[in-house]
Order: structure tokens, then C-alpha cells, then sequence
């Protein structure tokens, strides 16, 4: 698409969103966000560009699976949309849709320093709370990632972004390929796996991992079967070993979300609510 064409659509999309004082905020690769105002709040329109080519319709399928799936999840830890998907344009050139504007950043920047145990239990409660809402419809994130991550103002933590999810019961909808992010996968996602709600946990349990120490506990700077032998048939480092001075119950945490077989895990967000919520921890 054009630069000319890519225009016209950003300039459409408040009018087609009912999106106020809108601008850009930002924008890179297939996506662009803008921000504004939806009936008096604040609001961002996600503006997925389309390709040429066969790869077209995975697009527009994806980004309406998105849309579908943050509409059917009510939780305060998953990011509330707040439109349907419009497509813009007869081919379309476009999908987009508005969603709430969180104040605060995603995880990335936050990672390379070690966090307090408190603030590992709030992340800890927080996404089990967002999952547990994903997956009483039976969906899978597939791409817990720092990026995916948003911590608020206010200290929540609030899932984003599940245009990757695989929702089990629709395996014709939503595909076989395994996505995700290099360091947050699952054993699930190595080659010939089939991610579920336990796949989330792992994921789950690397971002503490990595918060509690800096560390990976499969370090993602290696080749890609590497990485997936080692995913599959190693057991991760017990946290504790790297920071001895938490809990014996967030080490307890920590570790089972991060065993290499998955029913020896959380089995999903709800059973791992239930952990902390009997340990007396977790978000305030």
C-alpha cells in the first residue's frame, strides 16, 4: 500500500470509529495507533494495514479474532475493546477497532532491573485474574510476552493484544502455528506442540522469573533448536537459586508454573488464582 493510500486511511478511520481529536501516537511495520476520544474518554483506534498477497486473509482474520475476542472477555486485567472490527476500503486496506487508553507502558523497559517480591505477586495475580477470563472461553493467549503487558499507573497489570490466541474449540478458525515471542514460549510451542491454558502459565512464570532475577531461565540467545531441545526436555533453575532472599511461597509459584511438563503446572489461570489467593498474597 502507498503512503498516499495509508493516509486517506488514517484519516478515515476517526469518522468510521466516531473517534475524537484524534492523532497519531503510534505507528510501525502493519500497525498503527491512534489516540483520541470515544464518548468522552480516552481511547486508542489500532489500525491494522493489509498486505498484497496470500497473506491478506490470515491478516483480516486475525485482527477480527482480536476484536472478537477482547469483546466476549470482561475483566479489569484484560484491556476492555470498544468498538466492533470496520474494514476500511472495498479490498479492505484496513481493519481497525477502538479500545481503551491505559495510562502507563508495557513490560519492556521494566525487566532489567530485579523487582521487589511484592510487586512479582501483584503481576502474578493480576494476569492469573486476565487468563482466568480467557480461559473460561477457552482461549489461549499464545503470546504472554513483556510486550503484551501493560502496568498502569496504578500499579494493575492488564493483558493486551491477544490477536495471536487460539481459541480450542475453533481449531479451523484459528490455525495450528504455534506463535510467540523467542524466551517466553512454552514446551508447547516447540515444533509438533499444541499450546493450552497451561502454555500461558509457562509463559506467565518467565515473566516473573525475569522480573524476580534479569534472567531467563531458557536464555533465548541461542539457536532456535536448541532453544526448543532445551524448552523440551530441561527443567528450568529453581528461582531461588538465583534470588534466595523471597518467600518460600513465590519461589513454590514461580517454579511450578515453570515445569517442563504441563500438568505439573498451574493447569490454568483460575488454579493458579487459587494458589495465591490460599497463600494470602497477591494483588491488594
Amino acid at each position: 500500500m502507498d503512503e498516499r493510500r495509508i493516509r486517506e486511511v488514517v484519516a478515515e478511520v476517526p469518522e468510521r470509529l466516531g473517534l475524537d481529536n484524534a492523532a497519531v501516537l503510534t505507528s510501525g511495520g502493519q500497525k498503527i495507533v491512534l489516540t483520541g476520544e470515544l464518548g468522552g474518554a480516552k481511547a486508542v483506534a489500532k489500525i491494522v494495514l493489509v498486505p498484497d498477497g496470500p497473506s491478506a486473509a490470515t491478516v483480516i482474520e486475525r485482527a477480527h479474532r482480536e476484536v472478537e475476542l477482547l469483546a466476549a472477555v470482561s475483566s479489569p486485567n484484560v484491556v476492555a475493546v470498544l468498538t466492533d472490527a470496520v474494514e476500511i476500503g472495498d479490498r479492505p486496506d484496513a481493519v481497525c477497532w477502538a479500545e481503551e487508553r491505559l495510562s502507563g507502558g508495557d513490560l519492556t523497559p521494566l525487566l532489567h532491573t530485579r523487582w521487589a517480591e511484592d510487586e512479582v505477586w501483584n503481576l502474578l495475580s493480576d494476569l492469573a485474574t486476565g487468563l482466568t477470563a480467557c480461559h473460561e472461553l477457552e482461549v489461549v493467549h499464545r503470546d504472554l510476552s513483556p510486550g503484551n503487558v501493560r502496568r498502569t499507573d496504578d500499579g494493575r497489570f492488564v493483558l493486551m493484544d491477544p490477536g495471536l490466541a487460539r481459541h480450542l474449540a475453533k481449531s479451523a478458525l484459528t490455525g495450528q502455528f504455534q506463535p510467540g515471542t523467542k524466551g517466553f514460549m512454552s514446551p508447547e510451542h516447540a515444533p509438533g506442540g499444541r499450546p493450552i491454558p497451561a502454555s500461558d502459565i509457562f509463559a506467565l512464570g518467565v515473566l516473573a522469573f525475569l522480573a524476580l532475577t534479569t534472567n531467563f531461565p531458557v536464555p533465548p540467545d541461542i539457536d532456535d533448536a536448541d532453544y526448543y531441545r532445551r524448552l523440551r526436555t530441561e527443567q528450568c533453575p529453581d528461582v531461588k537459586s538465583l534470588r534466595p532472599d523471597i518467600s518460600d511461597e513465590l519461589a513454590t509459584i514461580v517454579n511450578r508454573c515453570l515445569h517442563r511438563q504441563s500438568a505439573r503446572r498451574f493447569l490454568d489461570g483460575a488454579e493458579l488464582s487459587s494458589a495465591i489467593a490460599e497463600s494470602g498474597r497477591g494483588s491488594a
